[in-house]
Formats: structure tokens, sequence, C-alpha cells
């Protein structure tokens, strides 16, 4: 029995290998001798492969790539451009086109002649022939097919649900009827109608937000089954795209149940959202492609924000490399944000400024005595606020009550660690930072420049004061 055992892990292991499959054809009329083979080779960045083969003076081509994954991979000539479905135990993939005519002349044939002839059909009933349609928001971007979006715009709920329910039933018919493709095809094509379709849905509530109440989409979750057909922490699909955008429509209908104004430019709001809602591998595929946008959208301070936790907290090695390759090493091009000025009165009743910490590390710690989550705040954290006082951090806590006297009655109770002042004017402040709650907490470095902590929690933080004060 383990000798059988052996043999099948054996084979296992072997079947999920890479390996150099070929691709090989004829082309007639050729009018150029190049042709382009594309495979994705970063699911995060979205990076691809660009391979360049020859076609001979005799109009054969024979090029092997290798293939580490059942995927589509992109084949393009001319400009004209069909996808091909391989998979890393094929040997070869063999075609045939005429130039006159590349899309209607394509012909597959050998071992995977079944695979990609269907899906060439396939694709010409129910591919998308419409333009896609992005939806970005919070540094997310999900793509919708545009007459989706017109339907959703202009059909009431029902109808639309109906609409695009008959069509994904068109798609699993055609596919049930069809026989001698292989599971590997068949699995892949069902998951991403499953994502397609449950993407639709979303679509509906994103475009008609204006009309629909956050308090009643727990209700319509539940109604219209929304993602019932799909495991949305999936990692093993986290490689194709659809799902890829399937994920991001789910956070921006998160973000519908739970409005928060996520471009504000200030805070990458969507990370709560993937914290909360995703698990695993997903979860930081998510977190990670948030921090990669904003860096490409001209937010590299949000990124460096954001990373310092995420590193610490991350179990996903190559997803942590492939952003400090993208970012550089500890982001140390990117210009940090100096801090403004303000005024305060400090327990001698004499006015002061931040700007007279100029050389210090300083933790601020805006708060009020009303304010029950700054002084639960203030009690867990206690022990570590005294520590890093006794170590030469100020710890700055800023009271903004309505009164100098309410401050100071309350801080008599308290006995807070550290610096203890009152508040007068912070309207720059929070005009830059845009605080609106409270508690609010702020690091400064030593040149009055804006720092993050690596974790949300200060008693898990001490290392990054240390950095900080070694500067």
């Amino acid at each position: 029995m383990r000798f059988y055992l052996g043999i099948i892990l054996l084979f296992l292991a072997f079947g999920v290998q890479a390996k150099f499959v070929q691709f090989a054809g004829k082309v007639k009329n050729a009018e150029n001798d190049k042709f382009f083979l594309y495979k994705t080779i970063n699911a995060l960045t979205q990076e691809e492969a660009k391979f360049t083969g020859t076609i001979k003076e005799d109009e054969t081509f024979n090029m092997a790539i290798e293939i580490e994954y059942s995927q589509i991979i992109r084949f393009e000539y001319n400009s004209v451009s069909f996808n091909i479905f391989v998979r890393p135990f094929d040997s070869k993939v063999e075609l045939s086109f005429d130039t006159d005519d590349v899309l209607s002349s394509l012909v597959f044939m050998g071992e995977c002649q079944a695979n990609n002839n269907f899906l060439k059909a396939y694709h010409k009933s129910y591919g998308s022939k419409d333009k896609l349609v992005p939806f970005t928001k919070g540094f997310l971007t999900t793509y919708f097919d545009e007459n989706t979006v017109s339907r959703a715009k202009a059909y009431g709920i029902e109808d639309f649900f109906d609409v695009i329910k008959r069509e994904k039933g068109y798609k699993e018919d055609y596919l049930k009827r069809t026989s001698g493709i292989s599971p590997e095809l068949r699995s892949y094509l069902r998951k991403e109608m499953e994502w397609e379709h449950e993407s639709a849905k979303f679509s509906y509530f994103i475009y008609n937000s204006d009309r629909i109440k956050p308090n009643s989409l727990s209700d319509y979750w539940v109604n219209y089954r929304l993602l019932q057909g799909v495991d949305i922490n999936d990692k093993y699909s986290l490689k194709y795209p659809v799902f890829q955008n399937l994920l991001s429509a789910f956070i921006h209908y998160l973000n519908l149940e739970n409005p928060v104004e996520v471009n504000s430019g200030k805070d990458l709001h969507y990370y709560r959202f993937i914290k909360r809602n995703l698990t695993g591998k997903v979860q930081s595929f998510m977190q990670a492609k948030l921090m990669l946008n904003a860096f490409r959208m001209g937010e590299p301070q949000l990124a460096q924000q954001k990373f310092k936790e995420y590193k610490r907290y991350n179990r996903i090695p190559e997803y942590t490399k492939t952003l400090e390759d993208w970012f550089g090493k500890n982001l140390q091009y990117v210009a940090k944000e100096t801090i403004p000025d303000f005024k305060f009165l400090n327990a001698n009743g004499l006015e002061q400024f931040v700007t007279d910490f100029r050389g210090k590390v300083v933790y601020i710690s805006l708060w009020a005595s009303w304010c029950q989550p700054c002084l639960e705040g203030f009690r867990n954290t206690d022990a570590t606020r005294r520590s890093l006082a006794n170590q030469g951090v100020v710890m700055l806590n800023v009271n903004l009550d309505k009164t100098e006297h309410i401050w100071r009655k309350t801080q008599e109770k308290l006995n807070l660690p550290g610096t203890n002042v009152y508040g007068l004017d912070l309207s720059d402040l929070q005009k830059k930072m845009e605080f609106d709650t409270l508690p609010f907490y702020l690091l400064v470095d030593k040149y009055g420049r804006q720092s993050y902590l690596s974790s949300t929690d200060l008693n898990q933080s001490m290392i990054d004061f240390h950095e900080l004060m070694k500067q």
C-alpha cells in the first residue's frame, strides 16, 4: 500500500512541475517573420514575459516556453492576437492560420486541438465584444463589460439579475454539451463563468449606489445570493485576472455597506476592508495590490505608511519581496512629509509649538476627556508610554477639550505619562492630516517629518522608536 501511495504522490508532484511546451505550426501568406507569445509571470504586478518567435522561409515555426500551471497564453501576429489554453504536461501545441484572416482561418491540431478549437468557438460566441469600463476607487480598479454597465444603470434589479442569470445559463449549457475537452479547461471555464457572473452582480450595486441604502445591502446579499458560488479566499485562483477583478469588485461593494471617503489621499481605507473580510494568501495579495496601486497612482506616502505594518505581519514572503523590488529597498527615495506646526499651552501656562521639539522623536496623541477610546488607549499603553518617555521620546498628549479648565481637572485625575498640553491652534494640522475623529496619533521624527509604525498596537512598536532615535 505504501509503495502505491508513493507512486501516486510522485506522479502528482511531477504533474505540477513546470515544463517546456512546444508551440509549432504553419502560417500561410506570412507577411513578416516574427510572432510573439505572452504569459503572465507575476500575478500581483500583472507583468508579462514576451517571447519572440521566427517564421521560417517554409512558413513554419517552432518555439518552446516554460509553463508552470494551466493558463492562457496570448499569441500575437501583426497586432492580431488570440488565446491558447496550455497545461504544463502538454508536450506540444500545434496550429495554423492564414494572415489574410487570422482569426477565421485559425485551426488547432494535435493533442491540444480539442481544448483550443473549443476555446476559439467559445470566445467567438460568448467573449465580450464590448469595451471594458474601469471603475476606480480607493486605489482599486474593477473592469466591467460596457453592456453590463449600461444594463445595470437602466434596468430594475429583478430584470437585471434575470438577464445576467440567463446569459450565464447559456454559457453553462454550451459547456455541458461539449465533450472531448480536458477537465482542466472545463474547470477553468466554469470558475471564470462564476467570477464574471458575481462581478456583474456587484456592478448593479456599484452603479446604483445613490439609490440603495447601505443598511439594506445585507438583505440584498442574502436575497441575491452574492458570492454563493465562489470561494472568495481561494488562493489557487489568484493567478487569474478574472478572479482578481472579482476581488476588487467585492471590496468596492463592502465600501457601499460601510461608506467612508476612500479617495481622500490620506489613508488606504480599503486596507481595513481587506483585513476584515479576506483571509490567508488572498488577504496578503489584495493588501499588496492596494499598496502597489497607491504607489503607481502617485501616493507613495500611503504605500510607505502601510508597508511597514505589512512587512511585519505578512506571511507570504513573495509579496513582500515583490513590493520591495518595486518600491526600492525601504522606500528610501520617497520624500517624507513635514507635519504642519501647531500651538499649544504647556502645564506651566506657557505657549509652545511642536517645532520646539525638533531633534527629538515625538509621538503625538490627540485626545479629549469625553473620548472613551482615548482614555482606554492610554490605559492599555501606560507601561509602554512610560518606558518610551524614559528613553527620550517626547510623548506629547494634546488635549482638545472645550476649555483649559476641563483639561487640567481631567489631567489631575489621570496622571498621563509624557508631556501633557492643551491644544490652542491645530487648524493647519487638521487641514493637512484630515483627522475628524479621536483618538488621533502621529509619529514625528527628529526632523519634524511624519513617520509610521509597523503595528497599529503601540505596545508592539518599540523597535520603530528605537530606529528613529538612532537617526
